[in-house]
C-alpha cells in the first residue's frame, strides 16, 4: 500500500508540474550540476544546483546564443519539493523558438539539488521574512548566471531572467543586483507567501511587507514585464498592482498586464502560453533579443506602465 501510494503521488506530481525526461522534441537537453554556496549547520557550505540546459536541435557551438534562466515556483509539500524537477517544457519550447538557450535550475533543497530550502522559507505568516528569502534565492540564481557566462557558446551580454510565482519574485530580486549582462525580466504571477493557509484566496502573508520588498527591487536598471491572471488565487490583481506601483516608485521600469482568467499556472500549461506569449513577443522585440545569436543592442525602455484586460 505504501509503495502504491508513493507511485500514485509521483505520477500526480509529474502530471501537475509537467516534469519531463532529459530529452524532448525539438531540443537537446543536458542535465548538469552548478556550484553555489549555502548556509549550513557549520557555516557556509558548498552546494550544487540540479539544472537543465536546453539547446535547439540544430545547436551550433560556434555561435553565441542569448540565454534565458527560468526560475521555478514554490512547492508547498516536502515530497514534491524533494522529488520533482521543474522543466516548464512549453515555456522552454517558446524561448528555444526565439533563439535562446534555456537554463532551468532548481534552487537549493529542491529535487536533485543539494542543501535546504532557505530561499523559500519566509518564517511565520504573521511576520514573514521576505528580504531573507530574496537574498538566499538571489544567491542561487547569481551562481547560475556566473556559470553560464563561462560557457563558450553564451552571449554574456544577453541574459534574460524569467520567473514563475516565487521564481518571479526571485528574478526581480536578482535583477535589482544589476549584474552585468542581464537585459530584462519577465515576471509571471510573481510573489512570495501566497500559498498561505491562514489568508483568504488571493491574499498573501504580510502583504504590506511583500509590497515593500517587491518595491525595493525597483533598483533594477533593466526593463521588466509583469503578467498576472485576473483570477490568480495567490496574488489578486489589486495586490499585483500595489507591488508594481511600489516597484515603479523606487525607480523600476516595466509594464503590468492583468490577463484574462487562467488561475496561477500561466507558465506551466500550454494554454497559458497562448495568453502570455504575445506580451512576451512584444517585450523581446523591445529588447532586440532572441534572434538566434546576434549581439543585442542596448535594451530599449520598456513600454509605459499599464494594465491590460
Amino acid at each position: 500500500m505504501f509503495l502504491e501510494n508513493t507511485l500514485r503521488r509521483a505520477l500526480l506530481t509529474v502530471i501537475i508540474l509537467g516534469a519531463v525526461s532529459v530529452s524532448a522534441f525539438g531540443m537537446v537537453t543536458e542535465d548538469i550540476m552548478i556550484p553555489t554556496q549555502g548556509k549550513g549547520l557549520f557555516g557556509v557550505t558548498e552546494c550544487r544546483l540540479a539544472t537543465y540546459v536546453h539547446k535547439p536541435d540544430d545547436f551550433d557551438p560556434q555561435q553565441k546564443y542569448p540565454v534565458v534562466i527560468i526560475s521555478h515556483g514554490t512547492a508547498t509539500d516536502s515530497y514534491t519539493r524533494c522529488h520533482t524537477r521543474f522543466d516548464y517544457p512549453h515555456a522552454s519550447e517558446y524561448f528555444l523558438q526565439h533563439g535562446f538557450v534555456v537554463v532551468v535550475p532548481m534552487r537549493r533543497g529542491y529535487g536533485g539539488s543539494d542543501g535546504i530550502t532557505i530561499a523559500d522559507s519566509i518564517g511565520s505568516c504573521s511576520d514573514p521574512h521576505y528580504s531573507l528569502s530574496a537574498l538566499e534565492a538571489s544567491r542561487d540564481v547569481a551562481a547560475v548566471i556566473s556559470y553560464v557566462k563561462s560557457l563558450t557558446y553564451v552571449d554574456t551580454q544577453r541574459i534574460l531572467l524569467v520567473g514563475f510565482s516565487s521564481g518571479g519574485f526571485t528574478s526581480l530580486a536578482v535583477a535589482s543586483l544589476n549584474i552585468e549582462g542581464v537585459i530584462g525580466v519577465i515576471n509571471i504571477a510573481g510573489g512570495q507567501g501566497g500559498a498561505s493557509r491562514t489568508e483568504s484566496p488571493g491574499h498573501a502573508c504580510g502583504e504590506r511587507k511583500l509590497i515593500e520588498v517587491m518595491g525595493s527591487f525597483g533598483k533594477a536598471k533593466v526593463p521588466t514585464l509583469w503578467i498576472y491572471s485576473e483570477n490568480d488565487p495567490f496574488f489578486r490583481p489589486a495586490l499585483a498592482k500595489a507591488m508594481f506601483e511600489d516597484f515603479l516608485k523606487n525607480g523600476g521600469k516595466g509594464r503590468l498586464v492583468i490577463a484574462p482568467p487562467f488561475g496561477h499556472a500561466l507558465l506551466s500549461q500550454k494554454e497559458g502560453r497562448e495568453i502570455w506569449a504575445p506580451y512576451s513577443d512584444e517585450f523581446l522585440r523591445g529588447l532586440n533579443g532572441g534572434n538566434g545569436g546576434n549581439r543585442a543592442q542596448a535594451p530599449l525602455d520598456a513600454a509605459p506602465a499599464m494594465a491590460v484586460r
